[in-house]
């Protein structure tokens, strides 16, 4: 600077600092009073609370939403996992094989209709699943709320539609041991072998379909095995028979069975006649046969005795040399004999 430096004035009042709505000016060189002091420092009291107050609520109220969220999440994948599995249970080897079931197979048809009506109209029912709000405290309440209903409702369906099923099966359960209990009765003494009788009794004991099943195939197989056998057996002793009876002699005595029987003959033969000579009677059957009967074998014829040596007359000794023979014949049906018809 050019110039010099005045002296600095001492009396200059230094600036006066803002007055703030909790201060008072002071005159110079006096001090505060001593109630001041308090009412200042509850003033700043107040104003952080406040602010705490309204940073705490706000924190209070964010941990809220995200413990809701953070619910409606879990919720919602519950709901998810139902549904899944359902779908997949309906979509499963048991309910198809359960549906395919005949009303013939089973010991109460009525199970097989009403897995039948329920899985058809859980197919047809779809309920959606609602995503979860972005905010709003009641809004993500009432969503999980419905998620949670959601989830328990095909829980619920789940094992209503596996006890229909399960019905069915035990109803076809009960038919094929019913069948197998008549198959084990009725085979007795009709198997080739007996152990298939008792592998059938084991498995009805079991309720095993499956094991009831080929031990019945098994018992049917030894009853047609034995059946077989029995038939076999009977055509070859009737074979034997017919071969025994073509080599048997044939003495002409039968040409036929009968069914009357044989009452034998009378009379027939030869009788000497008033003039000396013989007559011949023929044979008079007295009863005879309906089915074929006794055919006689065919006798010679005898030789008619001269009528010389006398006076025309029959003799029983005379002098021509001959015996008056007579034909007698048996009534057991054996051949004529010649007899003196004395």
């Amino acid at each position: 600077m050019n110039e010099k430096e005045g002296p600095m004035n001492m009396n200059v009042t230094p600036p006066v600092e803002p007055v703030t709505e909790f201060e008072v000016p002071l005159p110079p060189d006096r001090k505060r009073p001593k109630w001041l002091v308090p009412l200042i420092a509850g003033g700043t009291a107040v104003v952080v609370l406040a602010a705490v107050g309204t940073g705490g609520y706000l924190y209070w109220n964010h941990n809220q939403l995200t413990a809701a969220s953070e619910e409606c999440a879990t919720s919602y994948d519950k709901a998810v996992k139902a549904q899944k599995k359902l779908t997949e249970y309906l979509e499963s080897d048991a309910v198809k094989t359960a549906i395919r079931v005949k009303d013939s197979e089973v010991k109460d048809a009525k199970t097989v209709g009403t897995l039948a009506s329920t899985v058809k109209a859980v197919e047809k029912t779809k309920t959606d699943i609602p995503e979860c709000p972005a905010d709003g405290l009641k809004d993500i309440k009432a969503v999980t709320a419905r998620l949670d209903k959601t989830a328990t409702a095909y829980e619920k369906t789940v094992n209503e539609v596996r006890g229909k099923a399960n019905a069915v099966n035990a109803s076809k359960t009960d038919k094929t041991v019913a069948d197998a209990t008549k198959v084990l009765d009725d085979s007795k003494g009709r198997v080739k072998d007996d152990k298939v009788r008792t592998a059938l009794e084991n498995a009805i004991k079991s309720k095993d379909g499956k094991a009831i099943s080929d031990a019945m195939k098994a018992v049917n197989d030894s009853i047609k095995a034995k059946s077989d056998a029995d038939a076999n057996a009977r055509a070859e002793k009737e074979k034997q028979a017919a071969e025994n009876t073509a080599q048997a002699p044939d003495n002409g005595s039968y040409t036929g069975g009968t069914t009357g029987g044989y009452t034998g003959y009378t009379g027939g033969g030869y009788t000497q006649s008033q003039g000396g000579g013989y007559t011949y009677t023929p044979q008079q059957s007295t009863g005879g046969s309906t089915g074929g009967g006794y055919t006689p074998t065919p006798q010679p014829q005898p030789q008619q005795p001269s009528q010389g040596g006398g006076n025309g007359g029959g003799s029983t000794g005379g002098g021509d040399g001959y015996e008056n023979m007579c034909f007698a014949y048996p009534t057991d049906g054996s051949p004529a004999i010649q007899v003196p018809c004395s």
